[in-house]
């Protein structure tokens, strides 16, 4: 009967409690990751604001028409507002947000959008005001669409949550419910444990009375073995012992372990012999013991333990074990490791080099790129304009004529590829592989050239020139850098400067700068605009509908900087101007 009862107290009882506390456990986490679940937001439930934005998208194409029928806007931006109405519809057609649709009891009419859309398309492609009011008319019933979905969407999306809420405290209750349930098993197995602990603890003292006595006995094994008394004298020493130090029992036995060799007067050792005499276990690893007739030590690992009897300590008991083969193992690990390592750098060296000229080039031609499509539309359409005259002028052209026009061609030709050299070399100095060119130059001779093509480009805008420093001042300067910084502040300027307003470029200096200041009466540039305004691809807030890249300034201030000058904002009272400096030349003996 009483083994029955310590059975079902110690084994049944726990088992049983185990399984329980494991079944709850799993049911709670499984009804906590359903409610998880179920809290995640899912895709529909962004479903009002793609609605919103499809109704704006509709109603700002819309607006778009309206402005192009009064000729406000130009057929590019009914484009722009068509894509993104299109896009808007493409993105209710794709997989959650159409089964949403369908849902809602919306598909039909998403489907005849979509089929207007088709209709709108040819219109918007070759868009004339007077397809304004037809392309109204089919956009006519988008907003009110998309309305009552959205409508619809929300009250969907009311009741889902009513819905989920509901499922919630459901579930949620059944968790607390599997709580307490695990609460209880807890405490049964706590119960258990206590009472388990109690007999291990017992049994413990019984077997380590047993060991004590049994370690005590030991004469030989393959582990070298010692033990000494609370005074620390020696009282077993084993064979392998007496090899492994080299002295046999008869020499250690009764006498403390500093007398028998320095080994053991270590202070490492000494330490965890004390610990080990105080009752704390503690072990050392690889400790190195020399032998006089060997030609290196032997690498040991040394384990303390007291010995107790009714919790009273006896002494102590070391455990020592050759580990030199684990150390040289260790020193071989090491020695692979460091040359892994050296390797490891090496490489991760070669690659950083490898990366730094791959980064390089990209750098060179994405810089090449963005220089290109900026610089090159000036010198083009002075060609272009010389070439169309040209055409209009056909057999009624005279020679001197021809001449003249061909010779502003091939004049802008000539810049164009001049201007591709210095790009390139540009976008090489950019990558950190080129070196700024300095030589004497007319600056006067290549602002006059930069005015004379912007003229050429633009015949509708006055360009007028004005020398305050000496004619023909001659400067320290790249000319097809300083010819592109020029023309980039030209082109800035005709952007920018009211239509019918004249551009002013004063050119002045003195025996150490010569300057060239580019000034129009448009509208000053913004407070906030001004620190970031040569950023590369910054455009600021009087950009708005004018085209550009916002890479201009930035270009002319590097190409100024990478020639000693620089290229600044000056401040002005009215309209902007802009300043290009570039060191004068001056004769060295």
């Amino acid at each position: 009967m009483k083994r029955l009862g310590n059975t079902l107290f110690g084994v049944i009882l726990p088992l049983v409690a185990v399984l329980v506390f494991a079944l709850l456990l799993t049911f709670s986490l499984v009804r906590m990751f359903d409610v998880e679940s179920a809290m995640r937001v899912e895709a529909e439930q962004n479903m009002l604001w793609v609605l919103h934005q499809s109704e704006v998208a509709a109603l700002r194409l819309s607006k778009a028409a309206t402005l192009a029928e009064m000729g406000e806007v130009e057929a590019d931006a009914i484009s722009l507002r068509f894509d993104i109405l299109a896009s808007r519809i493409a993105l209710l057609k794709d997989g959650p947000q159409r089964r949403f649709i369908e849902k809602i009891g919306f598909a039909n009419e998403l489907d005849r959008l979509d089929e207007a859309m088709a209709a709108i398309a040819p219109m918007v492609s070759d868009f004339s005001p007077d397809d304004a009011l037809r392309l109204r008319a089919v956009l006519a019933p988008f907003p009110r669409l998309f309305g009552r979905a959205a409508n619809a969407a929300m009250i969907a999306e009311w009741d889902d949550m009513g819905g989920r809420l509901a499922a919630y405290r459901a579930q949620l209750r059944q968790t607390i419910t599997f709580l307490i349930g695990i609460m209880i098993a807890g405490g049964i197995l706590a119960l258990t444990l206590v009472l388990a602990l109690r007999q291990t603890r017992q049994r413990n003292r019984m077997l380590r009375r047993e060991r004590d006595f049994s370690t005590l006995l030991i004469s030989s094994s393959d582990e070298g073995i010692l033990a000494v008394d609370r005074a620390g004298r020696c009282t077993l020493w084993n064979g392998a012992m007496a090899e492994m130090v080299g002295k046999p029992a008869t020499q250690t036995v009764g006498r403390t372990l500093a007398e028998v060799a320095g080994f053991f007067a270590i202070a490492t050792v000494r330490r965890g012999l004390t610990r080990a005499l105080d009752g704390d276990s503690s072990q050392l690893t690889l400790q190195p013991l020399f032998q006089p007739d060997r030609d290196g030590p032997l690498h040991v690992d040394l384990r303390f333990f007291p010995l107790r009897d009714e919790g009273v300590i006896l002494g102590a008991i070391v455990f020592m074990y050759d580990a030199s083969d684990r150390h040289a193992a260790q020193q071989k690990d090491a020695a692979d490791r460091d040359r892994l390592e050296e390797l490891v750098v090496e490489r991760t060296r070669d690659l950083d080099s490898a990366l730094r000229r791959e980064k390089s080039a990209a750098d060179l031609y994405r810089n090449f790129a963005a220089m290109v499509s900026h610089q090159f539309r000036t010198p083009l359409a002075v060609a272009d304009s010389a070439l169309q005259r040209l055409i209009r002028r056909g057999a009624r052209a005279e020679a001197d004529e021809v001449a003249e026009r061909a010779g502003r061609a091939r004049d802008a030709i000539a810049g164009l590829t001049r201007l591709v050299d210095s790009t390139l070399d540009t976008a090489r100095l950019d990558a950190g592989q080129l070196g700024a060119r300095r030589v004497k130059c007319d600056l006067t001779g290549i602002i006059e050239a930069a005015c004379a093509r912007q003229r050429e480009a633009t015949p509708d805008r006055r360009i007028v020139l004005q020398h305050a420093a000496p004619p023909r001042s001659p400067a320290l300067c790249d000319p097809a850098h300083a010819e592109q910084i020029v023309e980039n502040l030209l082109s800035n300027a005709i952007k920018y400067a009211p239509a019918g307003a004249p551009l002013s470029v004063i050119l002045h200096g003195d025996a150490r700068h010569l300057s060239c200041d580019v000034h129009h009466a448009g509208a000053s540039i913004a407070e906030a605009d001004r620190e970031y305004l040569f950023e590369r691809n910054f455009r600021g807030t009087n950009s708005v509908g004018i085209a550009g890249t916002g890479i201009g300034l930035f270009m002319a201030r590097t190409l100024a900087r990478m020639q000693g000058g620089d290229v600044t904002l000056q401040p002005s009272c009215e309209g902007v101007t802009f300043r290009m400096t570039l060191p004068a030349f001056s004769q060295r003996p």
